[in-house]
């Protein structure tokens, strides 16, 4: 089946885009699906008989969402960040998850425990200075709304599709003549000399006459087109606004220290450690009796812990689980726990996970933080909430007092801003809050546009407010001439100035093929002559474009030399010679770089093998996706 799945290959040029996840799970980071899941009874999609719940979705798309904003910040336009554009491709993601995952099941790939627990005191979401912490652990499962059990269920799954993913794509291998093919073509060195001869020397000289400059404009005038422009004047709100002029009195703020200490409660959080037996079955039984008996025959609790107890990852610890402010474990375990003192260990305490025996280790108690340490935060609150307030009274005042105003300067005025004038910009948008999906629809909005209204007030997240009205538009279409007449008139002069370039690289070119080079003519010529030997493709600038005009030239035949001659965008001439051609060598690579090479190779071959098997196994997949209204 695998050459089937292969043949779909033909025409796939890149490595998959799908996320698989991988394994390393900061706190609230990845989220893992499964169909399984509940928690929602509206299905989104089904797949091979296997529902993707509402629930499955949303997880998938906050997590989405919030990768997104992690790794670009502020840069991202919010509407691309909607559940409307982010729902299609994340359910997508889901289905071919699906069908992976399914695949290794079917294939009766499986992962040890050992294996599971590994992988877990390795993420580094779980841990403190590089070791695996159980309260870290706990406490991230409680705030991503996972069980240990669950949450080792999930993770099993992931790993074992992983397990299918790897088998394809860390298979693929790539031939010694693959290598050297590439190589050849890539690492491909020129020997070559050019002179440059500039246009700019010739610009000053060169007239152009009003009816030229009018006869380019009318026939090129597809080169000097504007998009349809407005500029906005506008009135932007955020809390920072108004937070910097308000003034915190240290009265107010020893009133809410006060007040604090005043509702502040010590919080108790105990230290446990437990030996759980997993199942109900009689062995487990059996298991739970014979733990009990040696506590009550004053075995050590650390020790049986370690023999008996099969939560792998605190047993090693002695059971130790961390601490707990009663309402990181089970309710049954905290209200077992709540009871001890502090060396005491309960009865068998029966919760979903199975029976724990529990140790209180020992208790902490919260004291209430100082004066000193406080003021700075509570001063920070106050002014914070203050300005939020005065932002969510100015907001609801701003639609009112912007109602068919004439301009914005009296709304700015009596909310206490400025208003503010955008450049001139397009339906792609522009800098700043210009660049905001809703301020572009609205600027460009009929009513706004045409009838000139004040727009509505654009909430663009919940601290930031914009109203706007167009205080400038530029229709789509031509340029006027007198708005481009500069540029058009440079351009003829550097046509002009190519033109008379051209006559004279042709006779350089002529008198190099004739004489001994380039070298010779140039010299003659007061020319600069340059050289460049072993010259790979790529470059940037001028220097960029020779290099590339260079690789198109014919392979000069033993002993001579190919000429040509180009001009730049600049208007320049370059007059060119290219002496040798040398195909990259393979066995000229180091050892390291072949196999690098090599490697590089085998991914991208194994990448795109890994996306022809995805297409196939969702070719074959029963899968329905539901619309809304279905749902």
């Amino acid at each position: 089946m695998l050459q089937s799945m292969r043949d779909n290959l033909k025409g796939t040029a890149a490595i998959i885009v799908a996320a698989f996840f991988g394994f390393i799970m900061v706190i609230g980071g990845i989220d893992f699906f499964t169909g399984a899941s509940g928690g929602s009874a509206n299905k989104v999609a089904e797949v091979n008989g296997e529902k993707i719940s509402q629930l499955d979705l949303q997880r998938a798309i906050q997590n989405r969402r919030a990768m997104i904003e992690n790794q670009y910040g502020e840069n991202v336009p919010t509407d691309l960040l909607t559940d409307e554009q982010l729902r299609g491709p994340v359910l997508q993601q889901l289905v071919n998850s699906a069908v992976m995952r399914q695949a290794a099941l079917d294939r009766g790939m499986a992962m040890s425990v050992a294996a599971v627990d590994k992988e877990i005191v390795q993420m580094p979401g779980f841990q403190v200075n590089g070791q695996f912490d159980q309260q870290m652990y706990r406490d991230g499962l409680r705030r991503m709304g996972y069980s240990p059990t669950v949450f080792r269920q999930l993770l099993e799954q992931e790993m074992v599709m992983q397990q299918f993913i790897d088998s394809v794509s860390q298979t693929a291998f790539s031939t010694r003549t693959d290598a050297e093919n590439i190589v050849a073509v890539s690492m491909e060195e020129r020997d070559f000399d050019y002179v440059t001869l500039s246009a700019a020397p010739l610009l000053e000289g060169i007239e152009v006459a009003d009816g030229e400059v009018q006869s380019y404009y009318d026939e090129n005038q597809s080169a000097y087109q504007r998009p349809e422009q407005v500029s906005v004047e506008y009135i932007e709100l955020t809390p920072e606004l108004f937070a910097a002029n308000i003034d915190i009195s240290d009265q107010d703020v020893r009133a809410q220290y006060d007040q604090e200490v005043k509702n502040f409660q010590a919080s108790i959080r105990r230290h446990a450690a437990h030996i759980l037996v997993e199942g109900d079955d009689e062995a487990a039984q059996a298991k739970v009796a014979q733990v009990q008996s040696k506590l009550d025959s004053g075995a050590e609790f650390a020790a049986l812990a370690k023999e008996y107890s099969d939560d792998i990852l605190s047993s090693e610890d002695g059971g130790d689980v961390g601490f707990t402010s009663g309402d990181v474990f089970p309710q049954a375990f905290e209200e077992a726990l709540a009871k001890l003192q502090v060396g005491e260990v309960s009865g068998a305490v029966k919760t979903d996970a199975g029976t724990h025996f529990i140790k209180l280790i020992e208790v902490a108690d919260a004291e209430p933080p100082t004066f000193e340490e406080r003021k700075a935060a509570i001063e920070a609150r106050i002014r914070n909430a203050e300005a939020e307030r005065e932002f969510v009274d100015a907001v609801s005042r701003l639609g009112d007092l912007a109602y068919n105003a004439e301009t914005l300067a009296a709304p700015a005025e009596e909310l206490g801003v400025t208003v503010q004038t955008s450049p001139l910009f397009s339906r792609q948008g522009g800098p700043g809050v210009v660049g905001e999906r809703q301020v572009i629809t609205a600027a460009f909005s009929p009513e706004v546009l045409e009838d000139g209204n004040t727009s509505d007030v654009l909430n663009l997240n919940e601290n930031h407010a914009v109203v706007l009205r167009v205080v400038e538009h530029k229709a789509e279409g031509v340029k006027p001439l007198e708005e481009v007449k500069a540029e058009v008139v440079q351009r003829l002069k550097r046509d002009k100035a190519s033109e008379q370039l051209a006559s004279k690289a042709k006779d350089i070119a002529s008198q190099a093929g004739e004489s001994g080079g380039l070298a010779a003519v140039a010299e003659s010529e007061s020319l600069t002559l340059e050289t460049s030997d072993k010259t790979r493709r790529g470059g940037f600038g001028a220097r960029g474009e020779v290099v590339n005009k260079v690789f198109t030239m014919a392979e000069p035949r033993p002993g001579a030399r190919t000429l040509d001659q180009f001009t730049l965008p600049s208007g320049d001439v370059v007059v060119v010679q290219l002496r040798d051609v040398r195909s990259g060598d393979l066995t000229r690579q180091s050892k390291e770089q072949r196999d690098a090479l090599m490697q590089q190779l085998s991914s991208m071959l194994g990448g795109a093998e890994l996306a022809a098997v995805q297409k196939y196994l969702l070719s074959k997949a029963d899968v329905e996706v539901f619309s809304e209204t279905q749902q």
